[in-house]
């Protein structure tokens, strides 16, 4: 899950958008099959770091939030 990884570090420098396109490339990942517990960590913590971010109605943030959520959903 190094993309997972690198969305961390790009949300701690303070890059937003590029930390929510790295993880948006993340969940396209799962979706091909990747259903580990380790990827569906990332995916939880993912939204929380997004949590501040999608109150202040930065879009992007609340985009991938909504598509995090459902992708939860969906994973065993």
């Amino acid at each position: 899950m190094t993309l997972g990884y690198l969305g961390l570090a790009q949300i701690s420098a303070g890059n937003v958008e590029e930390a929510c396109a790295t993880w948006s490339r993340a969940l396209d990942v799962m979706e091909d099959g990747i259903h580990s517990d380790r990827a569906r960590q990332r995916v939880v913590e993912m939204r929380q770091l997004l949590s501040p971010y999608r109150r202040r109605g930065i879009r992007v943030a609340a985009e991938l939030e909504t598509r995090a959520a459902d992708r939860l959903r969906t994973v065993d």
